[in-house]
């Protein structure tokens, strides 16, 4: 079954939400969360200052990689549960 992100019309359906909508939040908890050893930002912290899903913050941060702004001293941002880079500079 699909994840829906946006509300619930009421008549059977989701009106679906563009994820740009969540890229100015994943931005913000990216300058906000703390940059760990080797200029990491961990996935689990974006996900506690945001309290966004992490799948939705997986799916900004590869949909818009290109666009995303991030602090320079920031390289990568890591899954720390699944032991992956996310996003990379």
């Amino acid at each position: 079954m699909p994840i829906n992100y946006g509300s619930d019309t009421g008549k059977g359906f989701y009106k679906e939400e563009d994820l740009s909508i969540f890229l100015k939040a994943v931005e913000s908890s990216i300058i906000k969360a703390p940059v760990k050893n080797n200029n990491k930002v961990f996935l689990s912290d974006l996900w506690v200052i945001s309290s966004l899903p992490m799948d939705l913050i997986i799916e900004v941060l590869k949909k818009y990689k290109d666009e995303l702004t991030v602090p320079e001293d920031i390289e990568e941002i890591y899954d720390d549960k699944h032991n992956e880079i996310v996003w990379k500079k």
